[in-house]
């Protein structure tokens, strides 16, 4: 039996790690701070002790290579990070110090794809061990990682085509942990995949504005858990500072919650400052609902047969990898025209007689 734990997120202020002169940008700032706030929630948990705690999308590098419009293959090469490397050391030692898990978010480097880089989900366990990753699957037009989509034939031909390649779950003695990254989270697919996969709980970090203060946030986070009889952890941005002179970046909204299985908020938080949310997880309490529930518990009632057929048809255009290293924004906006021009022509769409804005970044 796994005991009611507590969960938390942070929610802290980044900065965009920026080249510098040696080449090597600047991690050392925003881990600091990090840790600084590991150390004070995990010291004033109250109700339960912390086992478990999220870190925002952007926390350790910031958006440097989206909002700059950056060359990714030089990115790849010269802001993205290795995993195995010394950069996450400060992460790890800190979960071995505390004894908890962490879940994190990086931009990352992969041996299999040379000049790319993905936008990475990893889990550290108390020993301080790298011992789960999460590839994000979609991404927005200004981000220029590789998904697993744009390389799906090597993908595939290397990790198979089953849920573990693209949904994969990790199952530690905590639960099952999964992630869906930002974008992601406007794809309830995703939160389905990961469940049908066995998630317990996800984590779905970060934002854009203006999505969190008009609300979207909030419905996709309590609908992804809702639908699938999950937890959602769902750590946010802070301020975001796009230079040295801090110079802010309006980014990301705040608001960073937990979100329980039947779809009600734990703990909020309203503010963009730093901050965190906390909740107690109750892992048995779900199984025991998605064993006995009539309602409020809908996986069971897939209809896969009839709702395989929303997916037969092309959408989005796959291996777009063959074509370049990673999409800068220009590139992106010419394939969203293009997949929205087909979607006019199969009458998925209906095109407007209004005057069209540019789609340019």
């Amino acid at each position: 039996m796994i005991p009611i734990y507590g969960a938390a997120g942070l929610q802290t202020h980044t900065y965009d790690c920026l080249y510098r002169l040696d080449g090597k940008p600047n991690y050392e700032r925003n881990l600091k701070h990090i840790c600084h706030m590991i150390d004070v929630v995990v010291l004033s948990a109250i109700e339960y002790p912390v086992k478990l705690l999220a870190l925002a999308e952007g926390a350790i590098q910031g958006f440097p290579d989206e909002l700059h419009d950056w060359d990714p293959i030089v990115y790849a090469r010269v802001g993205a990070i290795d995993l195995s490397g010394p950069v996450l050391a400060p992460l790890r030692e800190k979960a071995a110090r505390w004894g908890i898990y962490i879940i994190a978010q990086a931009k990352t480097r992969m041996p299999e794809f040379p000049d790319r880089f993905f936008n990475t989900m990893f889990l550290i366990s108390p020993q301080g061990e790298i011992i789960h990753r999460h590839h994000k699957n979609v991404v927005f037009t200004i981000e220029h990682s590789t998904t697993p989509h744009d390389v799906y034939d090597e993908w595939v031909a290397m990790f198979g085509e089953g849920l573990d390649a693209f949904f994969p779950v990790a199952r530690t003695p905590l639960g099952n942990i999964g992630a869906s990254i930002c974008m992601e989270g406007n794809f309830p697919e995703v939160a389905r995949g990961l469940a049908l996969n066995g998630a317990e709980i996800i984590y779905r970090p970060s934002s854009m504005e203006n999505k969190v203060t008009q609300g979207a946030w909030e419905i996709q986070n309590r609908a992804r858990a809702l639908d699938n009889t999950c937890y959602v952890i769902a750590p946010n941005t802070g301020r975001h500072y796009i230079d040295d002179a801090q110079s802010q970046g309006f980014f990301c909204g705040g608001k960073s919650m937990i979100v329980d299985y039947r779809g009600s908020i734990l703990h909020q938080n309203d503010s963009q400052e730093d901050c965190f949310v906390a909740a107690p997880i109750h892992i048995e309490s779900l199984r025991y609902h998605r064993q006995t529930a009539r309602n409020f518990n809908w996986i069971p009632h897939i209809k896969s047969e009839i709702f395989r057929l929303i997916y037969e048809r092309a959408v989005w255009p796959v291996n777009l990898g063959q074509r370049c290293k990673g999409m800068q924004a220009e590139m992106a906006n010419q394939v969203l025209n293009d997949t929205l021009r087909k979607l006019n022509e199969d009458g998925v769409f209906q095109p407007t007689e209004l005057p069209m804005p540019s789609l340019a970044r």
